[in-house]
This record gives structure tokens, sequence and C-alpha cells, in this order.
């Protein structure tokens, strides 16, 4: 599982009302969830013909929508000339597609497929059925503050290093 906490003691310093082992154990949870659905996943990437660096050039797609390739080039923080094979095969897969910008010649999109879609909505669906039965299982009311306390959790995650935060009521 996780071996070492040393990071999280140094994150955590100074803040009186944080238990580290408190914190430890839903580390550990959270852990523990992600290693039920790792198999699964694992199976997934053999099944699909895409390298990493393929997937997460549609995942930087799938998030923050059609880009220049360019743009995608600096959300992989790689330069537009090793971009252009991975987009290339990407494309001949039918992952993407080149679609000219109307207006300006020199621009071409580049977005997703309803095969991308489908090849994401296939990644999310693998234990989207188990997890659903998992969360069925509580209470209403509980299933309600688990939906509450992780959208708080993923809010703190996307906000920037540094925010204040203050814990709802």
């Amino acid at each position: 599982m996780i071996k070492s906490f040393g990071r999280l003691e140094l994150l955590m310093k100074g803040s009186s009302d944080v238990d580290p082992e408190q914190i430890r154990s839903i580390i550990r949870s959270f852990v523990r969830q992600r290693a039920i659905f790792a198999d699964e996943t694992a199976s997934f990437f053999l099944d699909v013909d895409l390298t990493m660096a393929q997937f997460r050039a549609l995942a930087a797609l799938r998030r923050w929508g059609r880009q220049s390739g360019r743009e995608l080039a600096g959300h992989l923080r790689v330069t537009p000339g090793t971009l252009v094979p991975m987009v290339d095969r990407l494309e001949e897969l039918g992952y993407l597609r080149r679609v000219p910008d109307e207006d300006d010649r020199r621009t071409t999109w580049l977005e997703l497929t309803p095969k991308a879609e489908g090849l994401f909505q296939r990644l999310w669906g693998m234990g989207a059925a188990r997890l659903a039965v998992a969360v069925g299982r509580l209470i209403p009311k509980d299933r309600a503050e688990l939906a509450r306390l992780l959208n708080q959790v993923a809010s703190y995650i996307e906000s920037p290093p540094g925010t204040e935060h203050h814990a709802s009521a």
C-alpha cells in the first residue's frame, strides 16, 4: 500500500486541527478503492492500441475541448513537432480528426471523434456499475453526505496551491 507518508507530514505541518493518522486512513481507503479497479483498467489499456502518450493527448482534448496542435502540445508539455506523428497515428486510428478553421486557413483544430468518446465511456463505465451498486447500498442521507464531501475534496484538489479553504457546515 502506501509505504511513506513523509511528504504528508510536511504538507500538514502547522495544521493543528489535522490528525495525520486520520488522513493516512482516508488515503488508504482511496488507494484501496483504486486498487479494486486496477486490473480492469490494465486490461482496458492492453485491449486498445494506444500508447500512454497517445491516451494523454486524447484525455487533454477530452478535458479542454478542441485545440490547435500548438495548444495541445502546450498542455502535454511537448514540442509541436513531437506531436505531429502522434496526431497522425490517432487520426489513422480514428480517435481524432483535424478540422480546418473556417476563418483562418493557417489554423487546424484537433477534436475527438465519436470513437474516442466511446473509448472514454468504456473506460469510465468499467467500474461505474460496481461503484453504483456499492453507493446505492448507503442510506440516502449518507449518499448525500458522500456526494457533498467528494465534491468538496475535488474542489480543494482543483484549486490553486495556497488557496484558503474553509470547511462547510
